[in-house]
């Protein structure tokens, strides 16, 4: 464990028998590793873990009166370096695909899996992403696209131990940043694309993409890189071995040829072994590339054609990305849940939803959308959001998405100012359950609403409390009380 930490251990420590960096989490012989926090710094609990147990703090302070304490220049690395040792390094004997950028990471990461499952048996595969935790047959919800070190490392040998050989781990920047995955053992990589996002913590989007940069220079097998993307193809000039995937002409994994149908899409990806035909269930063309990326990915570790084309057409939705809850036929018009968070990411969803609109029996669909932004994050892209709502859909709900610890009131207020002066027209509805029950309320036949911002996620943290709240779930109750009442 020295050699873990790069430094001796106190007098009497001699091994600890786990890891973690919450004092609530804490068992006796566990070592505490005190990280220094966004607001708090976790040597303010180390008195607490050395009560629950804890034989071992670790710092990158002296704590006082706690003499069994090791001091290390990052916290975050011995974290991430413990959290590998006590797990067995479990990644060392998997194959872990590692799926990272700004948009499309879980819906590549899951149309990988599952190709990867076909190949592979689900039984031999896992699947870690921003929407939930899948391996031998279970399903567990998630809290972050990429957790804290200790609940990877820990993941990762719970699979090993059940015989998982093949991960699929989406990997979001704090991830990398933050150290969430130093250690890690990386096979194959995969970058979908870059656009602004998470600039509260990276400062700039050079050091936005650097933290993507960084799971390319760990990989130790296929590297595949959007060339569609100019952070894509900057990947492949700055990262040894790295091909590219997308419509570009110069791409190593080229998408031609591609055709929209009722039910979802269909291309051809050529590539220098030959070419493959992929009909997909999903809609859009950023889910061309992000297929076409897990395609590519999946041909380059040697998956035959067929078992990815088959794999392929038979995908299931993914949960909160482009999530279609009710059919036309029963209620006039669709209702989808999104992930969208961002400016682009809302564009995409919403002209995708452009295309989905079902002309009625005299009028021609609308788009209704239901959207906010997050508090406590960069906020500039507030008014970005506002803008391309206004110009992509008739109606635009401004709610609040997860405020933290910011008023609503004042976040829909920098939204709305986006909102002013474009074709479409928008109100505000503080309140999530609210702004939704109107848009559905607001929808007629041939209509799409689309309810974007939160996805697959379960709570909602607001500045009074985190309240529990799914889209999906508040769609469908909403959808049977109007039934009812309409019945």
């Amino acid at each position: 464990m020295s050699r873990t930490l790069g430094a001796e251990l106190p007098r009497g420590v001699e091994g600890i028998g786990g890891v973690a960096h919450d004092s609530r989490r804490v068992e006796p012989g566990f070592a505490f590793v005190a990280v220094p926090g966004f607001k708090r710094d976790g040597a303010e609990f180390a008195s607490e873990a050395i009560r629950r147990g804890a034989a071992l703090v670790v710092a990158e302070r002296r704590v006082p009166n706690e003499p069994n304490t090791v001091v290390v220049p990052d916290a975050r690395a011995a974290l991430a370096a413990l959290a590998c040792a006590v797990s067995g390094d479990p990644s060392a004997d998997m194959a872990v695909h590692g799926v990272t950028g700004t948009n499309g990471k879980t819906t590549t990461s899951y149309a990988l899996y599952t190709i990867l499952a076909a190949a592979h048996t689900p039984e031999r595969c896992g699947l870690m992403t921003t929407a939930e935790l899948v391996f031998r047959g279970e399903r567990r919800p998630t809290i972050r696209t990429t957790p804290e070190a200790t609940e990877v490392q820990g993941t990762l040998g719970e699979m090993l131990a059940v015989g998982v050989e093949h991960v699929v781990l989406e990997v979001s920047s704090h991830g990398v940043a933050l150290k969430r995955v130093t250690g890690t053992h990386i096979k194959g990589a995969l970058f979908t694309n870059l656009t602004r996002d998470h600039l509260d913590l990276h400062g700039s989007m050079e050091e936005y993409y650097k933290a993507k940069r960084e799971l390319f220079y760990w990989a130790e097998g296929p590297k595949l890189a959007n060339a569609d993307d100019a952070f894509g193809r900057r990947l492949r000039e700055e990262v040894r071995s790295v091909e590219t995937f997308g419509a570009a002409e110069d791409a190593d994994y080229r998408v031609e040829e591609v055709r929209s149908l009722p039910g979802g899409t269909t291309f051809l990806l050529r590539y220098p072994g030959g070419s493959l035909e992929v009909e997909s269930p999903l809609l859009g063309g950023y889910n061309v590339q992000n297929v076409a990326g897990a395609a590519a990915l999946a041909l380059a570790l040697g998956v035959e054609e067929e078992v990815i084309a088959s794999s392929v057409r038979e995908m299931e939705q993914v949960p909160g990305r482009f999530e279609r809850l009710v059919s036309p036929e029963r209620f006039g018009f669709e209702v989808v849940v999104d992930y969208a968070h961002t400016d682009i990411g809302l564009e995409a969803v919403l002209n995708v939803a452009r295309t989905a609109t079902v002309p009625g029996n005299e009028r021609l669909g609308r788009v209704v959308c239901v959207f906010g932004a997050a508090g406590d994050r960069d906020p500039a892209k507030r008014p970005l959001m506002g803008r391309v709502a206004a110009e992509l859909a008739e109606l635009s709900i401004v709610t609040t998405d997860d405020a933290y610890t910011e008023d609503p009131e004042k976040i829909a207020c920098e939204v709305v100012a986006g909102s002013e002066g474009g074709p479409g027209s928008y109100e505000v509805v503080l309140d999530r359950r609210a702004a939704i029950r109107r848009a559905l309320e607001a929808a007629e036949p041939g209509d799409v609403v689309v309810v974007a911002g939160k996805g697959h996620e379960r709570v909602q943290y607001l500045p009074q409390g985190d309240v529990h709240f799914h889209d999906a779930t508040v769609v469908r109750e909403l959808l049977k009380e109007l039934e009812e009442k309409g019945g």
